[in-house]
Parts: C-alpha cells; structure tokens; sequence
C-alpha cells in the first residue's frame, strides 16, 4: 500500500489493487486462473460485477482527507470481506463446532432484506435445537467518475499507460475536463449500514439471532464516531458484533492480500438504537419521513382532519 504523506495522488498511481482477487500485478498461478476465469476467489463462481457491470476490480487505492490524508486501500466489493473475515465471525460464536454457513437468506421482515451470510449448527441444548447467528459484510462504495479506464489499461496489458485511458473516455464522453475523478463514499456508506443495522438487527433480536456487522476499520471508526452505542463488557449479553479488518500488506499462500482484524466490539441493541435515533443519521430520517408527509397533504389543508 503506497503511502501519500498527506497528498492526493489521484492520477499519478494506478488507482486499482485487486482485480478478480489478487493484486493487479500478481504473478502467482492461482491469480492467472481466476483472470482467465473471471473468477471471483471469494464468493466462488463467477464475478458477480464482472457480469453485471463489466468490472472485475475487488478494490482500490485512495488517499482521503478524513483519514489523515493516506494512501490507503479501500474495498469495493463486498464479496471482498468474505472468507478469512466471515470466517472470523463464525468461529467467533460457534469455536470449533461443525456449522453450515448459507448466503442471500430472506429475512422475513418489513421491509423484506436478504441477511449475507447465515450460519447455523446443530445443538441439543438449544430451544429449536439449532444454535445461528447472522452475518452482513460492507464495502466501500465509489463515487465521482470511476476507475473503468484503469480496467481497461490492466486488460490490456498497458497499465503503465493506464492515464491515457482516461484522457481517451475524457474525449468519448467530451467532457471538459480531463482527470481521474473518483473517490471512496464512506459517507453514503454509514448512513446506510447505520439504517439497515437498525432494521435487521430489531427483527433479528425479535427471533433470538445475534448479528456480526464485517467491514473495515475505517468505516467502523466513522459509525462508530456518529452512531456511539455503548460496548457492552466481556461476558456480558449483546446482540451485535461489530468487527473492523484492514489490509496488511501481506500475501498469503495463494498469493492473495490478507485482511485482519483490527477491532470487534459488541453492543445490545437497545444501545444501538438509543445512538442511532439521537445521531445525525436518526435525526436525518425523522426530517426526511415528516417532509414526506407534508408533501403529501393537499394544499391549504394542513392542519385539517381530513380521513
């Protein structure tokens, strides 16, 4: 990971870091295999972006200002958390036990909201005789222009000619101005996961399912900086775990770049929500849900009984 010393260095260092798994320059065979394949090492299959969208990058490198300026490497992809960090998770709850871990489970809430990854095993001293927790994992998203001409340069074999992709779709597209534009939305990211972590986690607890919340680091310290839910102690009851993995730098046996744990922190949910209904976000959607309504009333009748 290059480091910025507090300096942006979009346009002068190729923006991506990992396409279809591995690092974009890997030599290693088993990223050869995934490339030819479009494969995602991850999920397994086929890459769901690159089937989508065309584009097979897990994650990119950015230098953002509420990080101290550094350059650092952000994942774009959720599917980029599993494995090692899902895997985390479960043998966090269930230790060594045989489990079953399942994806794209339906919740059966209002709204209906698939839950990533399930994970369940057999126990006798369960009520059900089942023993499950839940597991939702959060990448980054990207905003501004994209990295699609970087993509393109690396298929291409030129990523050392890859700026000039981007002066080429600066033409295409006539805009004015040619630049690489592109940036990591943190910001949409906690407003999002903040929402959806109140509403999974309220039908969650009403059918006795522990819930662990993947992501990095990064976007743990910006929720946790807005939402700020009290960590319950060792031992003590909670309802969601929150665990927050960086890259290292590392490679590991397959040649892929390794993620770890920084942080894990557990919470009950009544704390959570208590947070959240007083942070920003809460108060943002309180404002959002009464302009809503206002729109909707007749002109000149506010304030009228009108059913």
């Amino acid at each position: 990971m290059v480091q910025s010393n507090g300096r942006s260095t979009r346009g002068t260092v190729f923006p991506i870091v990992e396409v279809f798994g591995f690092p974009h320059d890997s030599a290693a065979p088993a990223a050869a295999k995934a490339w030819s394949e479009a494969a995602c090492p991850f999920a397994g299959g086929l890459c769901e972006k690159e089937k989508q969208y065309h584009l097979g990058y897990c994650s990119v490198t950015y230098a953002a200002s509420w990080d101290k300026g550094e350059q650092k490497t952000y994942a774009v992809c959720d599917h980029r958390l599993d494995g090692p960090p899902v895997n985390w998770a479960v043998t966090d709850y269930f230790g060594s036990a045989d489990v079953t871990v399942v994806s794209e489970v339906t919740a059966t809430s209002t709204p209906k909201r698939n839950i990533d990854y399930v994970a369940f095993s057999d126990d006798p001293s369960a009520p059900d005789g089942t023993r499950i927790i839940a597991i939702e994992t959060q990448s980054i998203d990207l905003r501004g222009g994209g990295v699609g001409p970087a993509l393109e340069a690396w298929k291409k074999g030129d990523t050392e000619n890859w700026r000039a992709y981007f002066t080429a779709d600066a033409k295409r597209q006539q805009r004015k101005h040619d630049k690489v534009d592109y940036g990591v939305n943190t910001g949409n990211v906690y407003k999002r996961l903040a929402t959806q972590v109140a509403e999974k986690g309220e039908y969650l607890k009403q059918i006795d399912v522990p819930l662990y919340v993947i992501m990095q680091h990064s976007i743990l310290k910006q929720l946790r900086a807005r939402v700020d839910f009290t960590p319950v102690e060792d031992g003590e009851p909670w309802d969601i775990t929150f665990a927050g993995f960086e890259y290292t730098g590392d490679l590991d046996s397959e040649g892929k770049l390794s993620l770890s744990l920084v942080e894990s922190t557990r919470t009950t949910l009544s704390s959570y929500i208590e947070a959240f209904t007083s942070s920003r976000e809460g108060s943002g959607l309180r404002s959002d849900f009464v302009a809503k309504a206002r729109k909707k009333a007749p002109p000149n009748q506010q304030g009228l009984f009108t059913i």
